[in-house]
């Protein structure tokens, strides 16, 4: 965990993340799953494995649980910075993924935003709302608040890394805070 990420890829040739990414790259594998350093992976899975062609950047993007079903965050951490057609190519990535795992018909991509209004947030977020709106190859539901991933409002949350971590590490500790609250509540008495 604590090694750069690219000397795990460059060095450690024989790392078994390296070893399961040639496997996924050569269709010996169809996915892998790490618990490892996930710059090491996101690199990796870049050089090794490499991206689909058109789409610019690779992205984290985790399928968390919601009160109707399941919401990806994409990107939760791999891609601080960003521009408008990255935060497209986000939701039409997360749009084919949830329609084939999760054979969903038309998906619903919204936009982790600061309020649900068109005109909400900075200029990449505005930007990136008029290009995901004008796309007809997804269903753009528009701008989504962080409430809102819990709550099932959209099926696919597109973000910029910045963001979408922020996001998933509330999510983490806020489910993690609940969970332990329920045990000691439970431990305390019989009653």
């Amino acid at each position: 965990m604590e090694d750069d990420p690219m000397s795990v890829i460059r060095a450690k040739k024989n790392s078994s993340m390296s070893l399961a990414m040639k496997l996924v790259k050569n269709r010996e594998a169809e996915a892998m799953v790490s618990a490892g350093n996930s710059g090491a992976l996101l690199i990796g899975a870049t050089m090794i494995v490499k991206r689909i062609k058109g789409i610019s950047r690779a992205a984290l993007a985790p399928v968390m649980p919601t009160d109707t079903g399941t919401v990806m965050l994409i990107d939760s951490g791999a891609n601080i910075e960003c521009t408008p057609e990255y935060l497209e190519q986000f939701g039409i990535m997360g749009s084919i993924y949830m329609k084939e795992m999760f054979h969903l018909d038309a998906p619903r991509v919204g936009l982790l935003n600061n309020g649900t209004e068109e005109c909400k947030g900075p200029e990449l977020q505005k930007a990136a709302y008029g290009l995901l709106k004008e796309n007809k190859t997804i269903h753009f539901i528009g701008n989504v608040e962080a409430r809102g991933l819990a709550l099932g409002d959209c099926d696919v949350a597109v973000a910029d890394g910045f963001t979408g971590n922020i996001a998933l590490k509330m999510y983490e500790g806020v489910g993690g805070t609940l969970i332990k609250k329920v045990k000691e509540g439970m431990m305390t008495s019989l009653r």
